[in-house]
């Protein structure tokens, strides 16, 4: 059972620490890295961030006491429940303004008559119908992904 416990908040730890990225190319060549889809051909590409190492002990701390490991002993085997819950809380958080953020997505580009990409230029280039289609398509793709 605790071998779960560690395994599971092994891979949810590790997955915060990765940090999501798109990649796309403008029609000039240009290749470009946003922490948002940047147009259909958005690709997203995985980037593993590191923790910063933690702080040494000085050599005073570095030896407890006998009623200070049993003390620890019981906040060792408390904490990967409590850091588990928490962790588990803030994924729930964020899945449910992930949820919001594209049921709005998808309630704007149904009421939209003409959808379009922003250029690195600045100038709009309007999706043709097609391509329209397949932005709702996403859209209700993620919010079946987000919200279910």
């Amino acid at each position: 059972m605790r071998l779960i416990a560690v395994l599971s908040l092994a891979f949810v730890t590790a997955s915060l620490s990765a940090g999501e990225v798109y990649r796309s190319v403008a029609p000039d060549g240009t290749v470009i890295y946003s922490d948002r889809p940047n147009g259909p051909g958005a690709e997203p590409v995985f980037v593993a961030t590191r923790r910063p190492a933690p702080a040494p002990i000085p050599p005073a701390a570095a030896q407890p006491t006998a009623a200070a490991e049993s003390a620890t002993d019981a906040l060792d085997e408390a904490e990967p429940v409590v850091d588990a819950q928490r962790i588990q809380q803030e994924l729930a958080e964020q899945r449910a303004r992930n949820c919001e953020i594209a049921r709005s997505r998808a309630q704007n580009y149904s009421a939209a008559h003409r959808l379009y990409r922003q250029l690195p230029n600045g100038e709009r280039e309007y999706l043709n119908d097609a391509e329209i289609d397949e932005a709702r398509a996403r859209a209700a793709a993620d919010v079946e992904a987000w919200c279910n």
